[in-house]
């Protein structure tokens, strides 16, 4: 049996399964950074951050595959995996949870698992845009927290070949309930497409900042949104 077909057991068995056919749950492990790059990178590759750091879309796939392997270092290290995959084994969705009171990215952290390679790879400027990005995100994520912990998501991706399917809002709807409606903490996230904003707002979630993030001269759409749980929403009623 390979190592793929070892995380293909069902993660949350007391809840039953509402993944479309022919998906089935998983974990991701260290050994998979290389496949888990491959489909952030296809993701994320016209994000505005990403397409703002790396404007040259000749080049940007392979600046983002290194930057998405680095970062993945960084996810195994603050948070654990959920994945979905297809029918072959290949990762079809996956996002990570770094749980209430987990260390935060800080530059020390980002030069320990690698990024400390970046400015010589892909120029101080990218470097520092990349890092600014990072801590302007995190100021508003956890001033719309007001002190209080969360359930950070982190690189919730839907393979392309498999958008449409409602495979990401059967995966992250049933996280949801699982980590977050049986916590007393809320879960919170960053994106910066209107196209995710709909989709997490159908799972529950309410933007709490829409600021613009504006960085060296470009500038990009951000929200930051918070998941209160069904039994904490209920509970306020």
């Amino acid at each position: 049996m390979d190592s793929k077909s070892n995380n293909n057991q069902l993660i949350h068995p007391e809840f039953p399964s509402q993944l479309p056919v022919g998906f089935v749950e998983a974990v991701l492990t260290r050994f998979e950074i290389d496949d888990a790059a491959v489909l952030l990178s296809r993701a994320f590759f016209n994000n505005p951050p990403q397409a703002s750091f790396y404007p040259d879309p000749e080049t940007r796939f392979e600046k983002l595959l290194w930057l998405m392997k680095t970062n993945l270092h960084i996810q195994f290290a603050l948070g654990r995996s959920f994945a979905a995959r297809d029918s072959e084994g290949n990762i079809a969705a996956m996002g990570f949870w770094h749980p209430p009171g987990s260390d935060t990215a800080s530059l020390m952290m980002l030069i320990r698992n690698g990024f400390w390679e970046m400015p010589f790879r892909q120029g101080l400027r990218t470097f520092m845009n990349v890092w600014k990005v990072v801590e302007i995100l995190e100021q508003r994520r956890k001033a719309s927290l007001k002190g209080r912990p969360s359930w950070f998501l982190n690189n919730m991706v839907v393979s392309p070949d498999y958008q449409g399917h409602k495979l990401g809002s059967s995966v992250l709807g049933r996280e949801l309930q699982y980590v977050v409606d049986s916590s007393p903490y809320p879960a919170s996230l960053n994106t910066q497409k209107a196209e995710n904003v709909r989709f997490y707002e159908k799972l529950g979630f309410v933007v709490t900042n829409d600021e613009k993030i504006a960085v060296d001269g470009f500038e990009f759409p951000n929200w930051i949104m918070i998941y209160e749980g069904k039994n904490k929403r209920s509970n306020q009623i």
